[in-house]
């Protein structure tokens, strides 16, 4: 019962959410689809530009009276503009509704962003810009390593029973495959676009 509190479905019926209907739900099937993606492309972008302003010292700058030590990169408009849409994308997905076969990978969202921007923040922690020890990133990488995997936790179980159970009524595991796919192929555009971006 506490699972089923943190579940995508129960925040649906929670907020009154009805899922979108369209006449053939193609489009709807279309749009599940390309929020996996979306998210997946979103988070991975996030995690690569948060590398380098970390190996600038964390923060940076740009315009303004005084004299700026770390200026900001060009590209440094990805990363609110990767939250925006990555938002954007996870409410859509309340709206589009589950896969037809009660399939949905984005309860993985929230985990996944926490856990890999927590790792970034323990990787620079212990070996930040300058050299030395970062005490502050490690609190925040240990708070992100927290967020993120405690409703791993929560989302593991559930997942694993509706895995078995579909294991044993053999209808397979192809919902599954489609959007795993689908998120490696957001972590692979992202990674194109960042360094075609950077470059």
């Amino acid at each position: 019962m506490w699972n089923n509190r943190f579940s995508l479905e129960q925040m649906r019926a929670n907020a009154r959410i009805a899922p979108m209907r369209t006449e053939k739900g193609r489009a709807r099937g279309i749009l599940f689809l390309f929020t996996i993606f979306g998210v997946a492309f979103c988070i991975s972008l996030l995690y690569q530009a948060m590398r380098p302003i970390m190996r600038l010292g964390g923060m940076v700058a740009s315009g303004g009276p005084y004299a700026i030590e770390h200026p900001a990169p060009s590209w440094v408009w990805v990363m609110p503009v990767a939250i925006i849409i990555g938002m954007a994308c996870f409410f859509l997905n309340l709206f589009s509704g589950p896969d037809p076969d009660g399939v949905n990978l984005m309860p993985l969202a929230w985990p996944a962003l926490f856990l890999s921007l927590g790792w970034n923040f323990l990787e620079f922690a212990f070996a930040p810009p300058g050299g030395g020890f970062a005490w502050g990133w490690l609190v925040c990488g240990v708070t992100f390593v927290l967020m993120g995997g405690l409703p791993l936790l929560f989302a593991f179980r559930p997942v694993r029973d509706k895995i078995k159970l579909r294991l044993q009524n053999g209808v397979g595991m192809g919902p599954y495959l489609v959007q795993w796919l689908l998120v490696a192929a957001g972590i692979i555009a992202a990674g194109y676009f960042f360094k075609n971006i950077v470059a």
